[in-house]
């Protein structure tokens, strides 16, 4: 115990002196956590040092408080919408700058196999704390460049999570095959989709559950106690404890507690960080760095060129123009943290050697200090290469302007991409649940007295759990939908794939359904096959099904969005906002337009007579004949052939309506999410209807009152749909109470929505 507090004592006193230095230096803290690292560590015998079988575990617990803290600062909505640019640039850093690593240090330097591939892997990690504090000093933190390069790094970083995970994995089996590698790959992706999924579900719905009881101690407690029950859980599954503690923070980063738990965690953060780098320089050895000089400068204009040369190239495919691409891999030129932190884990797992280590330390050290050189460079360095580039090669500095593809090659991209990426999700959410279910499941079921009870309890809860899922996987929905009608009707020769991939769809469920009678009954393939049939028969047109994965999946997008609608909700700019594409409602709501036959049964009949709502679920937005349009018509209007109408509600009722009525005809190539409609009506100076949400606020004299109470439906104002306790609920009827934090969606006229909604008390979205 002694020796313990001695440890820390000397970590932190000689952590604490050196990045005072620094700060009166006004360089960079980390360089003097290294250095008291340095003076701290076995190969300094001044004073009393830390022990070097200790090192190891104070670098252990310092990277799982940095790496959670770093979690907590990034965000999968980043990961998203850095998109095309941030991704096509790691793809070639990846393709690119591993391959020159590895060649500068095995053949030029002349380092082992191993250890000349991790130094050419840790490369591409860049330091978003160096980057940001060069872009602050130089007052580039709002321009273009700024946006890109902290998109490319949120990439960067999760690159490095990856590398630490195939750096264990090889540690454990000594080597490394194409198979071994791809199986790495396809179960971290797995388990990385996994705990996203379900941890977006549960983690902020349980934070909004206690957040009444939430002080900041609690709230501390409960945020370290679930980074460390990831640890734990990620280490069990054959990953590294970093991974876990990364993964944590980031699900804690999408609740709408992040910025208290950031601000409470910090002071741990920076405490075991410091001890972490502390621990880094701890492990540098002053005779490898100095017999060691040549590789260093080596490496480092290796990084400095590599990143300038093959990230500008990334940036630059990507459609950004050559000034903006070059700032980029310029401003990205430095060795950051996570390099200390693979190489530290290469290491301990006897990957690597220590040379490897020290000369990681080194270069980042050089690199980080050229930065702001870099940056600054980068405008001449452009300007020297416009002025050497012949005129008719002038395209390759700039972006084309010309359409990339066709429209009909667009829909089919977005199709398939939203085709593959939901069946994706949904085969990967029932295979955790058979995983589960099998591993904890059959063993129960299978011992002790009442087995076949057990078995029949099992296997039904588990077929009840999978339906939730596969009820949505078998059908089209929201924007995907739209696409696959669009493509249907566009060309006929489309319909033999699109037939295809329905089919797919069907076989995948179907297996699920078989793979999990058979686990739990020894039956004939024939009984199981008939019982797998009886199953789909009964949740194929199951719509309470459908309705509650609604409410699920409604529940995710908004804990997901949560922290941008509550950001909208504090904005004070006295208007509503129209639909903003962050609810559930928004993408899976559909417009459809119906069009009457020349011998249409519905001639004469009322809208009331129809009742479209009740059977349907459906809403009447407006009524065109003749050239003229009436909006929101009431109940006794009559219908008259070719009239065409304009339908709201979900893309499964409006389905089964167009299938109801022969003479009444769905324009598939019409339909819309209720967001793009949106949007079109925004865009159209002559329209008159619009969309806005709004939120019940707790002052609102509406509370209490139901639809047919309120002065909606006397200004010709429709209520499409509440959301309320993250559950949508499409088409409300009349007699429905608003509640405090109701999300409300209401259809109208523009102009008499804002005068209705300014004379009453809600809170903007």
């Amino acid at each position: 115990m002694e020796a313990f507090i001695l440890d820390l004592a000397i970590i932190l006193i000689l952590g604490s002196v050196f990045a005072l230095l620094c700060k009166i230096l006004k360089q960079p803290i980390v360089l003097g956590y290294i250095v008291a690292g340095f003076i701290a560590g076995p190969h300094f015998s001044f004073f009393k040092t830390v022990a070097p079988e200790d090192i190891q575990t104070w670098a252990d617990i310092g990277v799982i408080f940095l790496l959670f803290g770093g979690g907590l600062e990034f965000s999968f909505k980043k990961l998203v919408n850095s998109g095309k640019v941030a991704g096509t640039a790691i793809a070639v850093e990846i393709l690119t700058l591993p391959l020159l690593g590895f060649l500068v240090s095995k053949y030029i330097i002349g380092w082992t196999s191993a250890d000349s591939l991790l130094m050419g892997c840790v490369l591409i990690s860049s330091s978003t704390a160096v980057i940001f504090k060069a872009f602050s000093e130089l007052g580039l933190q709002k321009k273009k460049t700024a946006g890109i390069v902290f998109g490319i790094s949120v990439f960067e970083d999760l690159y490095s999570i990856i590398l630490m995970v195939i750096v264990t994995t090889f540690a454990v089996s000594k080597h490394f095959e194409g198979g071994q590698l791809l199986e790495v790959i396809i179960k971290l992706v797995f388990f990385l989709i996994v705990w996203v999924i379900f941890g977006i579900y549960l983690i902020p719905t349980f934070f909004k559950k206690i957040k009444s009881y939430l002080n900041d101690e609690i709230l501390l407690l409960v945020s370290i106690g679930l980074c460390l029950t990831m640890v734990v859980f990620s280490t069990k599954v054959g990953f590294s404890a970093s991974l876990g503690a990364f993964i944590m923070g980031s699900l804690l980063a999408e609740t709408l507690e992040q910025e208290r738990i950031e601000r409470i965690v910090t002071p741990i953060k920076d405490l075991f960080g410091a001890i972490f780098f502390v621990s880094v320089g701890m492990m540098v050895n002053p005779t490898i760095l100095v017999s060691n000089f040549s590789a260093i400068i080596l490496i480092t204009l290796t990084l400095i060129f590599g990143k300038m040369i093959f990230t500008t190239l990334g940036v630059r495919l990507a459609g950004e123009n050559m000034k903006t691409s070059l700032q980029s891999g310029l401003s990205l030129a430095q060795m950051g943290e996570f390099s200390f932190i693979v190489a530290n884990l290469g290491i301990s797992l006897g990957v690597i050697s220590s040379t490897v280590y020290s000369v990681a330390i080194a270069v980042s050290a050089i690199s980080t200090f050229t930065t702001p050189y870099c940056i600054r460079l980068s405008a001449p360095a452009y300007g020297v290469i416009e002025s050497i580039v012949p005129n008719r090669w002038h395209n390759l500095l700039y972006p084309s302007s010309e359409p990339k593809d066709l429209k009909t090659s667009s829909v089919w991209r977005q199709f398939l991409q939203t085709y593959f990426s939901r069946l994706g999700i949904y085969v990967i959410i029932c295979i955790a649940i058979s995983l589960l279910s099998f591993t904890f499941g059959v063993q129960f079921a299978t011992s002790g007295e009442q087995q076949f009870l057990k078995r029949l309890v099992l296997s039904v809860a588990t077929l009840g759990v999978l339906a939730i899922f596969l009820r949505p996987m078998i059908h089209n929905q929201g924007k995907q939908a739209n696409l696959f009608l669009s493509l249907w009707t566009s060309d006929t020769n489309n319909r033999f794939f699109l037939s295809f991939l329905i089919v797919v769809r069907y076989i995948v469920a179907f297996l699920f359904v078989c793979m999990v009678i058979n686990r739990y009954w020894a039956l004939p393939t024939y009984i199981i096959l008939i019982a797998a049939v009886v199953f789909f028969g009964l949740i194929f047109h199951s719509k309470r099904l459908m309705r509650f994965y609604w409410s699920m999946e409604s529940r995710f997008v908004k804990n997901f969005n949560a922290r941008q609608i509550m950001q909208q909700m504090n904005q004070e700019e006295g208007n509503m906002n129209e639909v903003n594409n962050l609810h559930w409602i928004d993408q899976n709501v559909n417009v459809a337009p119906f069009t009457l036959t020349e011998d249409s049964e519905l001639d004469g009949v009322t809208l009331k007579n129809l009742n479209f709502r009740k059977k349907y679920n459906v809403l009447v937005i407006s009524v065109q004949r003749m050239g003229k349009q009436l909006n929101f018509p009431d109940g006794d209007f009559v219908l008259k052939k070719k009239d065409r109408l304009l339908l709201l509600g979900s893309f499964y009722n409006l389905r089964y309506l167009d299938l109801d009525y022969d003479t009444l005809i769905m324009d598939y190539n019409e339909v819309e999410v209720l967001n793009d409609f949106n949007q079109k009506q925004n865009n159209n100076p002559n329209s008159k209807i619009n969309c806005l949400i709004f939120r019940i606020a707790k002052d609102s004299d509406w509370i209490g009152k139901s639809l047919i109470d309120s002065s909606l439906i006397k200004d010709k104002c429709m209520v499409i749909a509440i959301e309320r306790n993250d559950a949508p609920i499409v088409n409300p009827s009349s007699h429905v109470v608003f509640e405090e934090n109701d999300f409300v969606w209401v259809m109208g006229d523009k102009k008499i929505l804002y005068r209705l909604l300014e004379k009453n008390y809600f809170t903007n979205i």
